[in-house]
């Protein structure tokens, strides 16, 4: 997998709209996150593993989903573009977006989990999911991108 483009809204500290250009940052070659505690290091990274793979550890399948939505913010939303397949081929843009309830604050709706491929210069949804995208779980992408804080 090559990324390409990450857009991250509404993700914890993240409240505007933020944009993280992979293919300018990885022409020379190597680059680094870096950053003081607090400053948003690991939130780019688990906005990849939600955009890839609809959930998180801090958003389990039950839902946590309030916690990671910026508190001024009326939604969550993550767009992931990355490259992969067969020599890194084909596009794909994997995005999640989860609401505020309008008649509760306090309540986030269900999220929307969708994978899209570049086909002809349009996004199309397809059925795959990223561990047949990416050939990898969900577990073995966090062991071998994600290095948990403290582990």
């Amino acid at each position: 997998m090559i990324p390409v483009r990450l857009e991250i809204e509404g993700l914890y500290s993240y409240r505007e709209r933020q944009t993280v250009e992979f293919e300018t940052l990885t022409a020379a070659g190597l680059f680094g996150i870096f950053g003081a505690v607090g400053s948003g290091k690991s939130s780019i990274l688990e906005g990849i593993l939600l955009a890839l793979y609809g959930s998180t550890e801090r958003l389990s399948a039950t839902g946590e989903r309030s916690s990671m939505v910026n508190l001024q913010s009326d939604q969550l939303s993550v767009n992931f573009t990355f490259r992969a397949g067969k020599n890194n081929a084909q596009t794909y843009l994997a995005r999640y977006s989860v609401k505020r309830n309008k008649k509760d604050f306090e309540k986030i709706d269900t999220g929307e989990h969708i994978l899209y491929q570049l086909k002809d210069g349009n996004w199309e949804a397809i059925p795959d999911k990223a561990e047949a995208v990416l050939g990898m779980s969900k577990e073995h992408f966090k062991q071998t991108i994600i290095i948990p804080q403290g582990k």
